[in-house]
């Protein structure tokens, strides 16, 4: 889901697949991590925000299970959080920055 702002400050990517769509296709996605994820999903989605970001750059990208809510750029104020629930696609200075997902 991507949510267009205001002003270029208030992008925001969300990188998710339903768990639902996984079940499904068969996929196994769940390996013990918090919020039925997986770092190989994690890793993969990040990705995806990686090369979206190349084309249509945006302000803050969140990896996780409906996490739009979770948090804002301006909240984070260019900075990833040393505990992260959430996987985070934060750009500083044109360069994306990947906090995955580490609790």
């Amino acid at each position: 889901m991507a949510i267009r702002g205001g002003d270029e400050s208030s992008d925001l990517l969300d990188l998710y697949v339903p768990v639902g769509a996984l079940d499904h296709a068969g996929v196994a996605y769940w390996d013990g991590r918090p919020f039925f994820r997986s770092a190989a999903m994690d890793d993969w989605l990040a990705a995806i925000g990686t090369e979206t970001f190349r084309r249509a750059p945006f302000s803050l990208g969140v990896i996780g299970f409906e996490v739009s809510v979770c948090t804002s750029a301006s909240a984070m104020a260019g900075r990833l959080p040393q505990e992260r629930d959430i996987g985070y696609l934060l750009p500083r200075v044109e360069v994306l920055h990947h906090g995955a997902a580490n609790t």
